[in-house]
């Protein structure tokens, strides 16, 4: 999948850069459609959207310090971009 312009939030990039966590692991996971620890029913409905012109889908993650994150993708015809956030900032 094309994630087009990647972007973090600045608390999540803090803290990565704390721990010393590499973003680009669960980026890779995502881009690949491992939508990591969502329940199945969102998985099928990711998959479905991919097809869209305009759309968005979401990926769940755990970091390795136990918090979790979402990565996301919109779309629309003309531009495409992703965001990874704590869950709790989106």
């Amino acid at each position: 999948m094309k994630l087009g312009r990647i972007g973090a939030t600045a608390t999540l990039v803090r803290h990565c850069e704390k721990h010393e966590i590499d973003l680009s692991v669960y980026l890779a996971m995502y881009e690949t459609n491992d939508w990591g620890i969502l329940e199945e029913e969102d998985c099928h409905s990711n998959n479905m959207e991919m097809f869209a012109l305009e759309g968005h889908v979401l990926g769940k993650y755990t970091l390795t310090t136990g918090e979790d994150i979402y990565i996301e993708t919109t779309w629309n015809e003309e531009e495409r971009h992703t965001i990874v956030c704590f869950t709790e900032e989106r």
